[in-house]
């Protein structure tokens, strides 16, 4: 059997035995038993190449529309995150969205809800090929984005999910057709994405979002981070 462990509902971090409180976002009584899932398939599945083969791959840059002040290139991978309803879920969806081609949100947060339909109809989303998933694991998530050709993927949230930083680069990695994956994460008390720092780590691009307006927070691999940002929809689809 996997080893127990517990995890704060309210930031979803995880501690090796129950607190009465949790220590990174000061929440009384969120900490339940959380049983560790197994690693996931993909994990033992080695990509492999040659010189010749990675120099000719295509790390061009992604066409989107939504945020022509954003620079990103093949295989980003984009951390967003937030306060609650500050904006970051309708931003990692309006990305996705002006991408052409197959996209897939995992709702793993709120999944087929009326909170989720009221996002996307202000988002302006309407796309038979923008699908979403929820209830999923990250082999089963790897399984649909392949057979639907998806070209980018939004996680939302990666606390809710439970996906680990490692697992979203070897998300990108195994999916043939996919050029972007967009993780959504909550925040501590502090105002930081809640989790180990890998997830920041690991990221190409980390976008803040505060009150319906996004910036790159700091680290970007494909420009000048300073300056960069805007808001999350057109003023006059804001509501």
């Amino acid at each position: 059997m996997p080893p127990q462990t517990f995890r704060c509902v309210g930031c979803g971090a995880y501690w090796p035995r129950h607190w009465p409180t949790c220590n990174r976002c000061w929440r009384h009584g969120h900490i339940i038993p959380w049983s560790e899932r197994q690693r996931a398939a993909i994990d033992s599945k080695p990509a492999a190449s040659n010189a010749r083969a990675v120099a000719r791959m295509n790390w061009g840059e992604i066409e989107q529309s939504a945020y022509p002040e954003l620079r990103l290139r093949i295989s980003a991978l984009v951390l967003v995150y937030g306060e609650a309803g500050a904006g970051k879920s309708s931003w990692a969806c309006s990305l996705i969205n002006a991408i052409k081609g197959p996209v897939c949100l995992i709702a793993a947060e709120e999944g087929l809800s009326p909170t989720l339909a009221n996002r996307l109809q202000r988002c302006r989303i309407a796309r038979d090929d923008f699908h979403v998933l929820t209830r999923a694991s990250v082999d089963a998530a790897v399984e649909f984005a392949t057979r639907i050709k998806a070209i980018a993927i939004a996680l939302d949230s990666v606390q809710e999910s439970a996906w680990s930083a490692t697992e979203l680069r070897h998300v990108l990695g195994v999916c043939p057709d996919l050029k972007l994956l967009v993780a959504v994460a909550q925040v501590n008390r502090g105002g930081l994405p809640s989790g180990p720092n890998t997830l920041r780590h690991e990221a190409d691009v980390v976008v803040r979002v505060e009150q319906m307006r996004w910036a790159i927070d700091k680290k970007s691999r494909y420009q000048d981070p300073i300056g960069v940002g805007g808001d999350v929809l057109p003023p006059k689809e804001i509501s």
